[in-house]
């Protein structure tokens, strides 16, 4: 019998969107229809919060007031359930489309949505029935509601919350944000049909498949009319540049003329370009390429980006991918790769030396060559005997053979170094060090010391980081001030229907971001601390237990002592009456064969986190998740985690 015939759910870093990674496995199911006269064909079955009245086949939302003000139906949800909502938005001018459950319709959806078309939410209810509602989750919503549908969803989808942009290594090898964008938004951005939807400003002439500028005093812009592009939204752009004999700032403006954005790139070549910026006009976007310039561009697209909550599928160190759960850090440095705003001494910065790991060519070429008191310094202040961690991407110069070079911080009276290894292949290299006193010190590149172990004084440098912290998390860009990235938090509830609380197997293939002696929780239970089952990392070094709490009783209690946390294992925790088991890579390591399980029907979420969703979150990286309807053999146990 194949593993397959047992599993009910599978999580991978598969498919997502912003805020949900989908499932595997079960492939999703509707159920029927729960809502009556989803198409407003009459105005009957709905009741209506203020601002809403119903009318030609349309629920209409004049000035609504917020939140529990729009149109909903009684007792439409079932407790501990997952349901697809859909419907059809039309004639948007404001407000957040949102749906909502809840006996008192006070629990929120995962998704607001603005603009016109078709809105999808995947919700969960809680532990009572509860209404259904839509409305608009800011004061004076105006839009029109169509085609409403309401039905059960069976699927593992996860929701995910983190609510900033993140940074992860993509299949390139590439370091980049995780995001989703929209549809396309600008028409003829190939020029393929003339210059039909583009308006064309002084110094700029339309040539085969693109528009050609040369430079004038002042500069100018091509524009382009929008009609969709909402204020406040993220866009991002994608344009081509060719024959370049100048191309030095390239912006984004909006109606009125005014500048909303200049690239940071100040030396363009020949290539493909991407640049973000946040709308201020609802109605119209500028693209002005401008100052000087003279240059070739083509294949411009425009789509809305969205970075909060997507998941980050991430490729670190090649081959297969995994889910990144991180928690909350700040990178301390205010310029995280614009170099020319450190301290130096005695140092040559070249910028735009080379492609860096962003795929951009925006590194910086550090020369410390001069004396060997040169060094490239931030200086921040930090808190006494607190740990925290430096690094940077770096590589050494085509023409240096591979050699060390320095990494160092001042710890009031020397600087500290330590020396790191580099080729010319890109890598991120960290630093972790215990200030005795809290003051303001330089952390950086470094020469200056007592000693002179390097062998190479020069290196490219791109991406620098300072987090308090013991371990060094993925990449935080800075221009200007400190940036925080928020935790990942991964849950799922509703779900009792893939879950066989009387029998099963918790599996998951998973890595820890270093071994620092925390809990941190994969479990799947009833919502609450007084039912689950639990694969964890321990508060020992290198310590993976596993166990089930009914009632709030331990039952199964085992735990083993791998090599490296930080290296993925494959583990298995079997629950069964009598019969509990903890498989980790190929080998049955510890068992208990006394206890009891739940009855039926009393697991429905999957947390990466305590039981409840709330402390001990799961800070790692996860290949594959899994679970089964049933204790599995031992011979397929060996076979899952080999």
């Amino acid at each position: 019998m194949s593993l397959l015939d047992d599993v009910s759910i599978v999580v991978t870093p598969n498919g997502y969107k912003a805020g949900t990674l989908f499932g595997v496995i079960p492939v999703p199911t509707e159920g029927a229809e729960e809502i009556t006269n989803g198409d407003f064909a009459t105005d009957s079955d709905w009741s209506k919060g203020t601002g809403v009245t119903i009318s030609g086949g349309n629920a209409i939302f004049n000035n609504s007031t917020a939140n529990n003000n729009g149109v909903y139906q009684g007792t439409v949800f079932q407790a501990n359930t997952q349901y697809k909502i859909t419907a059809e938005v039309s004639n948007y001018s404001s407000g957040n489309v949102t749906a909502w459950s809840g006996s008192s319709q006070n629990s929120t959806s995962n998704e607001s949505f603005t603009g016109n078309g078709a809105k999808t939410w995947i919700i969960s209810t809680g532990a009572s029935n509860g209404y259904f509602l839509l409305s608009s989750a800011t004061t004076n919503g105006n839009f029109n509601i169509d085609n409403v549908s309401v039905k059960e969803y069976t699927a593992a989808d996860m929701d995910v919350t983190r609510e900033t942009a993140a940074t992860r290594v993509d299949e390139n090898g590439l370091v980049n944000y995780a995001e989703v964008l929209g549809a396309e938004e600008i028409t003829n951005g190939g020029f393929n049909g003339g210059t039909s939807g583009w308006t064309l400003q002084t110094g700029w002439t339309y040539s085969v498949n693109s528009v050609d500028y040369d430079a004038i005093t002042n500069g100018s812009g091509v524009q382009s009319q929008i009609s969709t592009l909402i204020s406040g939204l993220t866009y991002k752009i994608d344009f081509d540049l060719s024959n370049i004999a100048v191309a030095s700032r390239i912006g984004v403006y909006n109606s009125s003329g005014s500048l909303n954005y200049i690239a940071p790139n100040s030396n363009y070549t020949n290539g493909s370009y991407s640049l973000y910026f946040q709308a201020s006009d609802s109605t119209i976007g500028i693209f002005a390429f401008s100052v000087g310039d003279s240059f070739t561009i083509t294949n411009i697209s425009v789509k809305e980006v969205t970075r909060d909550n997507v998941p980050r599928i991430d490729y670190t160190g090649g081959g297969c991918p995994h889910i990144l759960a991180e928690p909350q850090r700040t990178n301390l440095l205010p310029y995280s790769s614009d170099f020319s705003q450190w301290i130096t001494s005695g140092v040559t910065l070249t910028a735009n030396a080379s492609t860096s790991p962003s795929g951009s060519v925006d590194s910086y070429l550090v020369d410390l060559s001069a004396t060997t008191d040169s060094r490239l310094v931030n200086n921040v202040g930090v808190v006494a005997s607190t740990e925290y961690t430096l690094s940077f991407y770096l590589k050494k110069h085509e023409s240096d053979s591979n050699g060390t070079f320095p990494l160092a911080y001042y710890d009031g009276s020397n600087y500290i170094k330590t020396y790191v290894n580099l080729t010319d292949v890109w890598q991120r290299f960290d630093l972790t060090f215990t200030n005795p006193s809290g003051s303001t010190f330089g952390y950086g590149l470094c020469r200056k010391g007592t000693t002179s172990d390097e062998t190479l004084t020069r290196c490219y440098a791109w991406g620098g980081q300072l987090e308090q912290a013991s371990y060094a998390t993925s990449y935080i860009p800075t221009t200007g001030s400190t940036v925080t990235r928020n935790q990942d938090i991964f849950t799922r509830d509703g779900i009792g229907s893939l879950i066989n609380s009387t029998e099963g197997v918790l599996f998951v293939e998973m890595a820890a971001l270093s071994n620092d002696l925390s809990y941190r929780y994969i479990t799947l239970s009833d919502g609450t601390n007084s039912n689950y089952v639990i694969i964890r990392y321990y508060n020992n070094s290198n310590r993976i237990s596993a166990y089930l709490v009914n009632s709030g009783y331990v039952y199964g209690s085992t735990a083993f002592t791998i090599s490296d946390v930080t290296s993925f294992s494959k583990v298995a925790f079997k629950w069964k009456v009598n019969d509990f088991a903890l498989w980790i890579d190929g080998a049955e390591r510890s068992t208990q064969s006394s206890g009891t399980t739940f009855s039926s029907g009393v697991l429905n979420s999957l947390y990466f986190s305590e039981a409840d969703g709330s402390g001990n979150t799961f800070y790692g990286k996860v290949k594959q998740l899994q679970v089964y309807k049933t204790a599995l053999t031992d011979v397929q146990l060996e076979a899952l985690t080999t």
